[in-house]
């Protein structure tokens, strides 16, 4: 790689990074946003355990970011290059525009094959990993769930209100149970008690310490007016209260296609052949299609980028601009409708019949479709 080659290939790869870093920070902004805050503002998540969730997403918003940032980089370098004459001075000097952009499709491909195997890895484990991280914090500590002095209502069918926490009991517990018409069933009071998880149920159990039960039968066909309640008494009683469904104990159910490794869809699309006994023929082939559409996704992600690259350098020639903002702009939205094509595509899976494992390869197709005449015709001026 000459001088010039070295210099386009350091500007495109700085720009490239810090791009690649600004959407990271974004998308994991957006998911911080959307599930730890609430967490945290509820005191059921500390600081540091919503930096570790936010450490095991990366992996999985990189695979969106990097196109992104690949994208914004190339129109950035190129349109500044463009409107400074630079790449006008190299073409004087006897360079071809394949030579001054082989940089950039160098560091496109290059990650193009680090985005390939993160997509296929350790994009798919860190969802997982992340979902397992909620679960572990709410089975490990439950206690967390039930805030004092508000009213809880984490729990379906239930309002818990508790006066107050301290070593590891609660106090003055108020619950109130709704049956499935959301009427009110019950009322319980209690002096104190506890919440642990039960893995093998997959429930939270609440024992309870002194104190009643208000029992309300449910309304009265003719009249529809509640009979007076029933009041019982307890020195001790533990109620089973239902997790929500992500918490749901996960005994022998397997993972959706799209959090699986490379290694877990080649092992689950080779346990279907002996289950040809057992289910149908159509089924067989059904979740097959699926499972080798879902690895055409995880690579067409990845291999987008360098169609994406192909699209950008005579683009960014073509809009002669050196507005940061406008380049970034431009690149978010070519690649939100290259994501939305793409989940369009993917929702072809329940039809076997039009090789939606080969369909989601046609945007990036169509990209260096348009991407090479564009940059044949760009390197002709």
């Amino acid at each position: 790689m000459n001088l010039f080659g070295k210099y386009v290939f350091r500007e495109t790869f700085i720009v490239c990074c810090t791009a690649t870093g600004l959407f990271v920070g974004i998308l994991l902004v957006a998911n911080a946003m959307r599930d730890v805050v609430e967490w945290i503002m509820m005191r059921r998540l500390m600081c540091r355990e919503a930096f570790q969730l936010l450490g095991i997403l990366v992996p999985s918003v990189i695979s969106y970011a990097l196109p992104l940032g690949m994208m914004a980089g190339i129109l950035v370098v190129v349109g500044r290059m463009s409107s400074q004459n630079e790449i006008l001075a190299m073409k004087s000097i006897g360079m071809s525009l394949w030579e001054i952009t082989r940089p950039m499709f160098f560091l496109a491909l290059s990650l193009t094959l680090f985005a390939g195997y993160i997509n296929l890895y350790y994009a798919p484990d860190s969802v997982s990993r992340y979902r397992q991280f909620f679960k572990d914090i709410v089975r490990e500590k439950p206690m967390r769930f039930i805030t004092p002095k508000i009213f809880n209502d984490y729990f379906p069918g239930y309002a818990i209100y508790v006066d107050d926490l301290s070593n590891g009991n609660f106090s003055g517990m108020k619950i109130w149970k709704f049956d499935e018409r959301n009427l009110l069933d019950s009322y319980i009071s209690a002096k104190s008690g506890q919440i642990i998880f039960e893995e093998l149920s997959g429930t939270f159990l609440l024992k309870l310490n002194d104190g009643n039960i208000e029992k309300f039968d449910i309304h009265d066909s003719a009249t529809d007016i509640q009979r007076v309640p029933k009041i019982i008494f307890f020195q001790n009683i533990t109620i089973n209260l239902p997790a929500k469904e992500f918490l749901e104990a996960p005994i022998h159910v397997s993972k959706k296609f799209h959090r699986m490794t490379l290694s877990e869809l080649l092992a689950a699309k080779k346990s279907l052949n002996f289950k040809k006994d057992t289910i149908s023929y159509e089924s067989v082939r059904h979740q097959k299609t699926l499972i080798n559409m879902q690895i055409s996704i995880n690579l067409a992600n990845a291999f987008g980028m360098l169609a994406m690259t192909i699209v950008a350098i005579p683009l960014g020639m073509k809009v002669h601009r050196r507005d940061t903002a406008l380049n970034i702009g431009m690149a978010i939205c070519l690649c939100i409708g290259y994501y939305f094509v793409m989940a369009m595509f993917s929702l072809f899976g329940d039809y076997p019949r039009l090789r939606p494992d080969i369909l989601v390869w046609l945007p990036n197709v169509t990209l260096v479709g348009l991407g090479l005449p564009l940059f044949h015709r760009v390197s002709q001026h």
